[in-house]
């Protein structure tokens, strides 16, 4: 069964809110350093497949971080791309 990680863009307001909600939903460690570096370490090293990640509203996080999104997108791409069995679905 596939787990389902579900990122609501209407309630990630900051960066901060992002990686609360990694960091508290799939269990990264105590040390987890709160930036890109960190969060595609940790997917690599703490993400149990299949997982999907699934970021609604997309478009409204957009607005709210700005190029940062985009980067964080980023981030999860590139870790997708390498942990088989990990989904990124990004919905506007």
């Amino acid at each position: 069964m596939t787990e389902e990680l579900v990122l609501n863009g209407q309630e990630l307001r900051t960066t901060d809110d992002f990686h609360n909600l990694f960091r508290d939903r799939l269990h990264f460690p105590a040390h987890y350093g709160r930036n890109l570096d960190a969060l595609y370490d940790s997917l690599m090293d703490y993400v149990i497949p299949p997982l999907t990640i699934r970021w609604t509203h997309y478009d409204k996080s957009e607005q709210l971080l700005g190029n940062r999104a985009q980067a964080l997108v980023q981030v999860l791409q590139d870790a997708s791309s390498e942990i088989e069995g990990l989904k990124l679905v990004i919905e506007p």
